[in-house]
């Protein structure tokens, strides 16, 4: 479970962000993710509720935003939204795909407090 290691460092990265705006606490956090990052969903939400405590993210709301899988084929140059793991182009079945989203973890916005709320 690397979410575990994933959350110690968005906390950093929070504490980092907040401490450069002079703020006391972190409302919320909001992540994308992509459906093969490999970052489990409910995983995170229970890792991030628990090391949380005790942190400027205290009180922070954690909002994932879930990325689908998108292609984009190199023989007929179309862009597809892959439902499942076929990375196959519905258009023309080739396999010369290129993956232009669905692997990305990322921090999308990092809301903060300032010192009187």
């Amino acid at each position: 479970m690397h979410e575990y290691s994933i959350v110690a460092s968005l906390i950093d990265v929070c504490k980092k962000q907040a401490l450069k705006a002079n703020a006391s606490s972190v409302k919320s956090v909001t992540l994308r993710i992509g459906r093969l990052s490999g970052i489990e969903p409910h995983f995170m939400q229970s890792c991030f509720d628990t090391f949380k405590e005790d942190t400027i993210c205290h009180d922070a709301i954690l909002h994932m935003n879930i990325v689908a899988v998108k292609i984009f084929c190199l023989t007929c140059k179309k862009e597809h939204e892959v439902k499942e793991n076929n990375f196959f182009c519905p258009s023309c079945k080739s396999g010369e795909t290129k993956m232009l989203q669905g692997q990305e973890m990322l921090v999308e916005s990092i809301e903060i407090l300032g010192n009187n709320g």
